[in-house]
């Protein structure tokens, strides 16, 4: 319910940060708006935009929080919102009455697993995560290729293992809930054909994708059922309450087709649903930092064989070296080039495994935070963030600082990005952002200015749509996928991830490349200037 309570003051945040610190809705220095329309799912109200040529206005998430007047440092969406300074802002904050209301009861929110959606309409493929399992009642992509489903995933099914990791528990579920021993991630091994390189060979590498939050692999998502339902007393389009029966999860096709698009290409992809996470083990399921842990624990594991099952296409089932032998019957995992990539919650996931193995390895569990040399793991090339916040957590709503602070001073846990990611971005060997014009999880300027940090290989893509998967245009999401596909092509050949993609020198520049194609709730709108 906090949750919910949460996402919700965010998304009002949003339509009201047009109208702040005199109708501003971007800081001095990026293109002011000229134009507004009216976007509806999920956000139900006019943003600002830029108006093209043919006089479509093309809306935007305005910033939520502006650089105060005041303020005399030198990064403001860095210094301010730096693991230290929210630490030390929570602690000054908790001692008097100003601290922001709600700020520790949000953060609790963030301390349970999510409800387990695998399963609900159909009982095939539903396990307990906790337990003993048997790998072949899992799902596999073979599922999703009848005819209520036909999803492109299926093709996949004859080189797909089903997989099983052991990792720790993290420190909530040791120190708060009481918990021991290890836990298992599960998920699939998409094998590929192999990529080709700079020289004209072919060689296997590796996409490791994090789904986004309470997101589950194997979960249904029925055609035809986008997830929102129209209120017709108030106009609005919104989430509905309950699905038509037949589907699980709204817009998890569309994520499977974009794991469907890179295996195709020829990389091999793994997937895992992240630990407190639907069929994967673990009673909390925000820890991102931890799971970005967890893809370092994958790869050991791939290489060393302990703590690995796996059940092969054939449906034979091995542990230890004989799993990896079975996955690399040729090669040696090692050497694999590796991408990683992840969805909104996944993608939070991924730029701590980032900051992790290029920047600091720090242990938010503890207060103050420990940190420690970054792990340097050669193999990773990059990072595909969709649907993200590399913008930190000074680009977010209000108050998610001090929800943050609480999260990690009072429950030892590291959910949302802060500072000292968005700081160290260049650190990283290649980049690419995705989202949509109106997702809510940041302002457009939080996205483009972690654009502008990043090094020299990076691309960032665009589309009018808003933060979840299930109402967006199949043809912008195919687009998603080619561009997916088309920079972990060249992050794995460690070439400069930028060529061949746009630089958009501004924000206006930017958000006018989203292509034509529209979510499925809102119409391009010629409307008024401003």
């Amino acid at each position: 319910m906090t949750r919910t309570i949460t996402i919700s003051v965010a998304l009002a945040a949003l339509a009201a940060t047009a109208q702040a610190q005199d109708g501003a809705a971007v800081n001095d220095g990026a293109p002011a708006p000229d134009c507004s329309a009216r976007v509806n799912y999920n956000v139900n109200d006019t943003l600002p935009g830029y108006a093209d040529p043919d006089g479509i206005c093309h809306p935007f998430t305005a910033t939520y929080s502006l650089v105060p007047d005041y303020y005399e440092g030198e990064d403001y969406y860095v210094e301010e919102f730096t693991d230290k300074r929210i630490r030390a802002r929570w602690q000054e904050c908790s001692q008097d009455d100003s601290c922001p209301d709600g700020a520790l009861e949000a953060a609790r929110g963030f301390t349970g697993s999510e409800s387990q959606d695998t399963g609900t309409v159909d009982p095939e493929g539903r396990i307990d995560p906790e337990g003993d399992v048997d790998l072949a009642d899992i799902r596999r992509p073979s599922y999703f290729g009848t005819e209520a489903y036909a999803e492109p995933i299926a093709d996949a099914e004859d080189r797909t293992f089903t997989v099983e990791f052991t990792v720790p528990r993290d420190t909530y579920e040791t120190e708060f809930a009481g918990l021991s021993g290890d836990i298992h991630l599960r998920g699939w091994y998409l094998a590929g054909d192999g990529v080709e390189g700079p020289e004209g060979e072919t060689g296997r590498a590796l996409v490791i994708m994090n789904n986004g939050g309470g997101g589950e692999i194997t979960a249904i998502d029925q055609r035809g059922f986008e997830g929102f339902v129209y209120d017709p007393e108030t106009g609005d389009f919104v989430r509905a309450s309950a699905s038509d029966g037949a589907s699980e999860e709204p817009g998890m096709r569309t994520w499977r087709g974009f794991l469907a698009d890179l295996n195709a290409a020829g990389f091999d992809v793994l997937v895992t649903d992240r630990r407190g996470n639907g069929i994967s083990g673990g009673q909390h399921g925000y820890d991102t930092a931890e799971q970005g842990r967890d893809m370092f624990r994958e790869l050991d594991q791939l290489s060393s064989g302990e703590g690995l099952r796996v059940l092969t296409p054939g449906g034979e089932e091995f542990e230890g070296m004989d799993a990896v032998e079975a996955i690399y019957p040729d090669g040696d995992p090692e050497a694999l080039p590796i991408v990683l990539g992840g969805y909104s919650r996944g993608s939070y996931a991924v730029a701590w495994a980032m900051q992790q193995n290029f920047v600091e390895d720090c242990d938010h569990g503890t207060s103050p935070s420990t940190c420690t040399e970054p792990r340097g793991d050669e193999r990773i090339k990059g990072a595909i963030l969709y649907g993200p916040n590399p913008g930190g957590l000074g680009y977010r709503a209000a108050g998610h600082d001090m929800e943050e602070a609480a999260l990690r001073e009072e429950f030892h846990t590291a959910y949302r990005l802060d500072g000292d990611v968005l700081a160290n971005l260049d650190a990283w060997p290649a980049l690419q952002l995705i989202r949509g014009t109106w997702d809510y999880v940041e302002g457009m300027e939080g996205t483009f200015d972690a654009f502008g940090r990043a090094g020299p290989s990076k691309d960032i893509f665009v589309f009018h749509g808003p933060h979840g998967l299930g109402t967006q245009s199949p043809q912008a999401m195919a687009l998603v996928g080619e561009r997916m596909v088309a920079f972990a092509r060249a992050a794995v050949n460690e070439g400069d991830g930028g060529e061949g993609f746009a630089m958009p020198s501004d924000m206006r520049e930017l958000v006018l490349s989203a292509p034509p194609h529209w979510e499925l709730t809102t119409p391009p709108q010629i409307t008024r200037k401003d």
